[in-house]
């Protein structure tokens, strides 16, 4: 009888340390699941925050190239006007020239004393083309 409650407290007491050993090692997982939980939730802040700062990225990246397109669309519109005005000069500059050739003509043709009575500067009063 001694022999069997003797069995009987070694399986008891080899029940007890087997529970033991799981709760312990239920407890070590539950503790590893809440530090993972704790590990995903600020990946996922991370996640979040990287995504506000995409879109604020894409934002920014919109707006410049909105004003890159205004600052191109500016410059051709300069150049074009340089263009324009370039060429307007050359015409009066051959236009000046063509009136010279003229005057030069008609004062080798005229008498001395209309040439001699010919401005010899641009009144202020010359209407502008």
């Amino acid at each position: 009888m001694i022999l069997v409650a003797g069995v009987a407290v070694l399986v008891v007491a080899a029940a007890s340390f087997f529970a033991w050993q799981k709760t312990t090692e239920a407890d070590r997982m539950r503790a590893e699941l809440t530090a993972m939980r704790a590990d995903l939730d600020k990946a996922r802040a991370d996640m979040r925050k990287a995504a506000q700062d995409v879109a604020a990225a894409a934002k920014e990246v919109s707006q410049l190239k909105v004003a890159s397109e205004r600052l191109l669309a500016e410059r051709d519109a300069v150049r074009t006007s340089l263009e324009t005005a370039q060429a307007s000069g050359e015409q009066l500059r051959a236009e000046l020239a063509v009136a010279k050739d003229q005057v030069s003509y008609l004062s080798a043709r005229s008498s001395k004393d209309v040439v001699r009575g010919m401005p010899k500067a641009p009144s202020a009063k010359a209407p502008r083309p």
